[in-house]
């Protein structure tokens, strides 16, 4: 009788973990992440690189913790590739009354501080808790004042936790109904629910062996659940960061997502060109899309444009752009800033080939890719370059799962397949008028035959 009453006991608390342990293992088995390289980190500038360009994640800094920038962070590190996982997200971000954090960034990274202090954890104890009330009655203890400090910020922050979770609208967005999902399970199946009784006003006395069981309580026996529900408020935060950026920026928060290849971009721009100028592009005919246009009309922007646009619909976040339908791809390779290998003795004609052959490796495994390639071969002089470029396309032709990008300025390259009904073709307008070198960078369809660059060595080394 007196196990089946232990048993009894603990069964709850058993269940409890039971079943957070199932709902974590679904959510990792469901989490899968879009494939990727360092070189198309450093071509989109995902983190920061040696270029000093603006990092991706610069785009929504406004988040109001450092854990909340941090998980940002990890956001667009790695992007999702399950179509479910990115609704998910795009629509807390977009939802219009997403509510407000329960405590501000000191309070939280007080809390924060709290749980890794590892001084004076002990198990509760009334003896223990009287002689220590006496002897702080004759000093002051700046470890009692963390602990203190750091216990009533968790009740108060449990029952706007519990406050957040009872107002949540009936038509909130999944991963918040989440959230609360995930609150009410943390504190009702565990001993948190003790706490929640006490008043969010703090002025509730809470005698000295109180606080002693509620310290052990929070930084010991239920360290781990704290943290959690201190992650949904992270969670929150780049939600309403990346809320607020889409707002003042006028992102799209939605994309269409789809398992078919249709693939648009409406109103699109580099978000970090001044004054871009928004373009429409669309994959309307085959798998591969050519981008021709003068030196310095602008094809290597639209192509990180482009990029960059897929790279933050695959993380949920909000795209630089009016509207767009994106294919859910496995991965992003990119081949733009590409290096010379000294180390290896290798030459930029080189280097190419076999960054080439390992993206192409990644498309022949079976992985719906997007593959960008800017200007291929130009380590080479011009008749080798185009005979290579055309040998690489009728490669690309073979894998119709895939969508390949290319740019070039070798305009016999893209005429080659100005017929092939696996190619489509758009080009950055341009032109010389009145001495004048002028670059609308409007994005249109077809082929450009703009030729500038004897004009501009005429223009800059004329005088030499």
């Amino acid at each position: 009788m007196v196990i089946k009453s232990r048993f009894f006991r603990f069964y709850p608390f058993s269940c409890f973990f039971i079943n957070k342990f199932l709902i974590l293992y679904k959510k990792t088995r469901e989490m899968t992440y879009l494939d990727t390289d360092k070189q198309t980190l450093a071509d989109l500038s995902i983190v920061e690189d040696m270029r000093n360009e603006h990092p991706l994640c610069s785009l929504f800094s406004a988040t109001e913790t450092k854990k909340g920038k941090q998980l940002m962070l990890h956001w667009i590190t790695y992007p999702l590739n399950d179509i479910s996982a990115i609704r998910k997200r795009q629509e807390a971000i977009a939802w219009q009354n997403l509510p407000e954090l329960p405590l501000n960034e000191e309070e939280l990274d007080f809390i924060e501080y709290y749980l890794e202090y590892r001084d004076q954890i002990r198990k509760p104890n009334i003896l223990i808790s009287l002689t220590s009330a006496f002897d702080r009655l004759l000093r002051h203890d700046a470890k009692r004042y963390v602990i203190k400090r750091g216990v009533i910020l968790i009740i108060r922050l449990l029952n706007q936790l519990e406050l957040l979770r009872t107002n949540l609208p009936k038509d909130a967005p999944l991963l918040l109904k989440e959230i609360a999902q995930s609150i009410q399970y943390t504190m009702y199946s565990s001993e948190l629910k003790e706490v929640i009784k006490h008043s969010k006003d703090n002025k509730t006395h809470l005698s000295t062996y109180i606080f002693d069981r509620y310290d052990y309580l929070f930084r010991c026996t239920h360290l781990e659940l704290v943290r959690e529900l201190l992650s949904h408020i992270y969670i929150l935060d780049a939600c309403r960061s990346a809320h607020r950026t889409a707002t003042s920026k006028g992102y799209c928060c939605c994309p269409g997502m789809t398992t078919s290849m249709d693939f648009s971009i409406n109103g699109f721009v580099h978000p970090f060109t001044e004054k871009g100028r928004k373009n429409n592009w669309k994959m309307d005919n085959g798998n591969i899309c050519f981008f021709t246009g003068s030196n310095m009309a602008g094809k290597s922007t639209t192509l990180k444009a482009i990029a960059i646009a897929v790279w933050l619909a695959h993380c949920g976040l909000p795209v630089p752009a009016v509207s767009m339908t994106c294919p859910v791809f496995d991965g992003i390779y990119t081949s733009i800033n590409l290096p010379d290998s000294l180390r290896d003795g290798r030459s930029h004609f080189m280097a190419e080939i076999l960054r080439i052959k390992e993206v192409l490796q990644k498309a022949k495994s079976g992985k719906r890719c997007l593959i960008i390639l800017d200007e291929m071969f130009r380590g080479t002089n011009a008749q080798d370059a185009f005979e290579a470029s055309v040998a690489v396309n009728e490669i690309l032709k073979k894998y119709l799962h895939c969508s390949f990008l290319i740019s070039t300025h070798i305009l016999e390259y893209a005429q080659h397949f100005e017929k092939d009904k696996t190619c489509c073709f758009y080009y950055m307008d341009s032109k010389i008028e009145n001495g004048q070198f002028l670059c609308s960078y409007q994005l249109r369809q077809g082929i450009s035959e703009a030729k500038v660059g004897y004009w501009l060595v005429k223009k800059e080394l004329g005088g030499l």
